[in-house]
């Protein structure tokens, strides 16, 4: 690459003469001129822009810092903005916070540093006054705000009337005969969403009437949150209309109605919107108020060139633009009413019964039972029960001869070998034919499913264990050079369960930055067995052998009972009481620094997104490199009367697209193409992990005997936690406790040898 060096020798003139002409600081005779651009065209010179900058302290970056490019909202502010800039000396640089305050800083620190000369932002940090002020206003560095202000802050400021818009909105709702009317809305820090819910009641009141916050329903601002909220919404009961703040939200709102087999016809969706020429296409709502996006970006542009032209003198700005309602809204109607769409989709219909577990991916799945019933005219009739009452009812329930018995049953993977030995599952191989086989994580249908070469159920929620732990912490510098010099190895994500005993000790005993290194949750059986059978894994450990024969007592064995001890002495001082959701609470709420869990009882996903994303929440394959496999399947009750229709209900939660809003939802089905979805994957980043670890996971499988009886596994989670729990009250030692539970293991093996 050429440089000013070589310009100035093949011209025959000085460095300083060469530089006066590139950059007009000194008059340059005609005739050096034409030598000096001769040798630049020759050697194709090109300036370099950063060094120039930093010179001439005269920048031509602009930095535009916006939520994202998903709603096209903001994809017509940055084409205003583009137009206007395209044709002048600047250089625009383009972020997205993704609406997290820490993405923002980064990325405003990171402009700075480049010495931008101005700034558009739509920040998600209303009361981060005094970092603007420090950073841009009292350096005379422009800064125009769009459409959420940032309190205390005096700077260029433009927007639409919202609250106008949407009282207008409303008000002719509520004057064509609609009365239940949600708003669903972003946060209320925003100015531009505070307006708006000030125009929703501003409408309401004017007409007399009460706007109870239950019509108000705030979302963070995402087509999947506003999909999350609508089913919840419409599971409760059935609004007349929904109005929303942009167009991001309504594709959320729709895609919800629609799933649950209503259209905008029976539920009108509103929506703010912008301006297109292609009305009839760009949006599927039942009508938008229609906002110049792409003139408010110009109009932003513009304030900010003012400002780079005149620092000193140009007063700061607030612009408030209007916008217009472009189509009518219909009157509300019997042909378009919800009540006319109950009436005449109400046609007889078969039903089944099913028992679930109460957990908040099966109540989040329930809420999609009306796609099902539209899809099939089946109605599912859904019972849930706890754990510990779920195994125990589908045993009562087969052996009772009065009441009506389930037609389905989700059961825990340990529970598949006994159920289908003892004939309460039905054999469904030859339906599984009708069933695409492949789209289930590979190799899946053997644990959850398979026994004795026959089907008896399919994949329903797949849970592998996870690692997680405090970025934070993990990459504290203090903390990592504490740790080294105390244990003369990097603070890391364990690799084995022995330095996970280390990692916790130090966070529990040797620093005040936390108050535990983790929770052990050890309340009941179905939470401190994994705790057991994950250590035993890792160790080389197990309770039986291939011939079903027990074989705990072990040097193996041993070795995991006593790290299962030691992670006691490390962990919260509650663990008697722990349970899994408490255990996951702790991480959370920030008093313990790990966790080893299953996804399913993180059910926060917008929370660990966040998390996740802004580095204060990591994920990894757990220590000892051997996770227990988790997991509910789906099978149909042997004395089921209505076999064929329960099969249908199976197929349908395996529907790839259901699989898709159940994982939006909070749920991980064992659907493989989930985790390999670019646009799942991006809203929630550990999907990938959870797919990766899937080749490292076993599930728990009780053993089948000689005489091909199956011992439940039930009954021997009991006996394990009876011996543990008496462990735990310092009543026996470890080696003790190992053998008693070796030969009372034996004994219920010699039980059902000789049923």
């Amino acid at each position: 690459m050429s440089t000013i060096k070589d310009v100035a020798k093949l011209a025959g003139v000085s460095i300083a003469t060469v530089s006066n002409y590139l950059n007009q600081t000194k008059p340059v005779s005609k005739e050096l001129s034409k030598k000096i651009q001769y040798a630049v065209s020759e050697l194709h010179y090109s300036q370099n822009q950063n060094a120039k900058t930093l010179k001439t302290k005269l920048g031509t970056d602009i930095g535009i810092v916006l939520p994202s490019l998903n709603d096209s909202y903001y994809v017509q502010l940055f084409q205003g903005i583009k137009t206007f800039f395209q044709n002048t000396d600047y250089y625009m640089n383009l972020a997205f916070s993704e609406d997290i305050p820490e993405f923002e800083d980064n990325i405003v620190h990171n402009l700075l540093k480049k010495q931008i000369c101005g700034l558009i932002l739509v920040s998600c940090q209303p009361d981060n006054w005094k970092f603007y002020y420090d950073n841009f206003t009292s350096q005379d560095i422009p800064l125009v705000l769009i459409d959420r202000n940032i309190h205390s802050l005096d700077t260029n400021f433009v927007s639409f009337d919202n609250r106008v818009l949407l009282r207008d909105m409303v008000d002719s709702l509520l004057e064509n005969g609609y009365h239940d009317i949600y708003l669903m809305s972003g946060p209320r820090k925003f100015v531009c969403e505070a307006d708006c819910i000030r125009g929703f009641c501003d409408s309401y009141k004017n007409h007399g009437l009460d706007p109870s916050d239950k019509f108000l329903i705030k979302t963070d601002m995402s087509k999947e949150d506003a999909f999350r909220k609508t089913t919840k919404l419409i599971r409760a009961l059935m609004p007349d209309a929904i109005v929303t703040t942009s167009e991001s939200l309504a594709a959320g709102i729709i895609e919800g109605i629609t799933i649950l087999g209503y259209t905008i016809e029976n539920i009108p969706v509103f929506t703010l919107g912008e301006e297109h020429w292609n009305l009839h296409t760009h949006s599927f709502a039942s009508s938008s108020a229609v906002r110049p996006a792409m003139k408010l970006g110009q109009l932003a542009s513009k304030l900010l060139m003012e400002q780079l032209q005149s620092p000193l003198t140009k007063e700061t700005e607030r612009i408030i633009l209007s916008g217009r309602r472009l189509s009518s809204i219909p009157n509300r109607s019997p042909a378009n009413s919800k009540a006319h769409f109950l009436e005449k989709k109400s046609l007889p219909s078969q039903s089944i019964r099913v028992l679930m577990l109460d957990t908040p991916q099966v109540h989040s799945i329930l809420g999609l039972l009306r796609n099902f019933k539209n899809r099939t005219g089946i109605t599912a009739d859904v019972t849930i029960l706890p754990h510990h009452r779920l195994y125990e009812t589908i045993l009562e329930k087969h052996q009772s001869d009065k009441e009506t018995p389930y037609d389905v049953i989700m059961y825990d993977i340990p529970w598949m070998p006994s159920l289908a030995a003892e004939h309460i599952l039905e054999d469904i191989t030859d339906e599984m034919n009708s069933l695409d086989t492949g789209i289930f994580l590979q190799n899946s249908l053997k644990y959850y499913s398979v026994f004795n070469g026959r089907y008896y159920g399919i994949p329903f929620m797949y849970a592998p264990q996870i690692f997680y732990y405090r970025k934070d912490l993990f990459e504290d510098s203090v903390l990592k050079g504490e740790y080294e010099r105390e244990n003369n190895i990097s603070l890391r994500p364990p690799v084995t369960l022995k330095e996970f005993n280390t990692i916790a000790d130090f966070f529990t005993n040797k620093t005040s930055a936390i108050k535990y290194g983790m929770s052990i949750p050890t309340a009941y059986s179905e939470c401190l067995t994994p705790e057991i059978y994950m250590r035993l894994r890792s160790f080389g450990g197990s309770l039986f052998d291939s011939s079903g024969q027990v074989c705990l007592d072990s040097e193996q064995s041993l070795k995991a009972y006593i790290n299962f001890i030691r992670s006691i002495q490390s962990a919260k001082p509650d663990y008697r009481i722990a349970t899994d959701t408490s255990a996951v609470q702790d991480f959370l709420s920030g008093e313990t620094a790990m966790l080893i869990s299953y996804p399913s009882f993180l059910t926060d996903v917008t929370d660990l997104r966040k998390s996740s994303m802004i580095g204060s929440i990591g994920y990894h394959l757990i220590p000892g490199h051997s996770p227990l496999l988790g997991g509910w399947s789906l099978g149909i009750s042997s004395h089921s009367k209505h076999k064929d229709t329960a099969f249908q209900f199976l197929k349908w939660t395996c529907d790839e697209q259901v699989a898709n809003y159940f994982t939006l939802l909070g749920g991980q089905p064992a659907i493989n193409s989930v985790y390999t979805n670019d646009e799942l994957t991006e809203l929630y980043p550990w999907l990938p992990l959870y797919h990766s670890i899937y080749k490292y996971t076993k599930p728990t499988i009780p053993p089948k005997l000689s005489n091909n009886r199956v011992v439940p596994q039930y009954e021997i989670d009991e006996i394990v936690c009876k011996w543990i729990y008496k462990l735990l009250e310092t009543k026996l030692e470890v080696q003790e406790a190992l053998l008693n539970t070796h030969q009372e293991l034996s004994q219920l093996v010699e039980k059902y040898l000789q049923k």
